[in-house]
């Protein structure tokens, strides 16, 4: 009896607390003003690296090693811009050069193969351009090398939906699946996607 006293007091103490915590004022209106991220860089995709040396500095140095810059700070026509970040350029030299400690001790002719791989002629992103199942683009390599396909990752479920894919399985000969960890960068001369493993045409 004492107890189930005990609990009604108990139970009416923390309905009086509840009720006089409730006297506050209402929430007010607001307009809610909606925005998208502005994927848009204002600067080349040289440009972008460079500020971003932490991330691309691997890259950067393949580039003046290979005298590709030019690739990266033209304006007058659009490229999508495979970027390998610096894990990325860390697999390449490893599974391709093992031993080597920079990327400037790897061919050079090798080197400025692999990275004109990873430009695309046009512009290629998920604002429209790119869909769901893969098509072929044209690659700055020239010959049954430079083959590659893309698309835009379609597994509506998850976070990844809308990156896009380089040589989706069984789109490409034996090519391995490659996804970007980053997508729809726009710098002015075209578009950027950031990659954790380097792409390659296997037949």
């Amino acid at each position: 009896m004492k107890k189930t006293l005990l609990y009604k007091a108990l139970l009416a103490c923390w309905a009086i607390l509840v009720l006089a915590s409730c006297d506050l004022d209402l929430q007010k209106n607001y307009d809610y003003e909606s925005s998208v991220a502005d994927p848009h860089v204002k600067v080349t995709a040289w440009e972008f690296f460079q500020n971003h040396k932490e991330t691309f500095s691997e890259l950067i140095k393949a580039i003046e090693y290979t005298g590709l810059q030019d690739y990266y700070t033209q304006t007058e026509s659009m490229y999508t811009y495979l970027a390998l970040n610096n894990t990325a350029m860390a697999n390449y030299r490893e599974n391709v050069f093992p031993g080597t400690a920079s990327i400037t001790e790897c061919d050079k002719e090798t080197v400025k193969n692999m990275l004109l791989y990873h430009i695309v002629d046009g512009e290629y992103s998920s604002y429209g351009q790119l869909q769901v199942e893969a098509m072929f683009v044209l690659t700055m390599l020239s010959g049954e090398n430079g083959l590659m396909t893309m698309s835009v990752w379609k597994n509506l479920w998850q976070a990844a939906v809308g990156k896009v894919l380089v040589n989706e399985t069984g789109s490409n000969g034996h090519s391995p699946q490659r996804k970007a960890k980053t997508s729809n960068i726009l710098p002015t001369n075209g578009v950027i996607h950031i990659f954790e493993d380097y792409c390659y045409y296997k037949k």
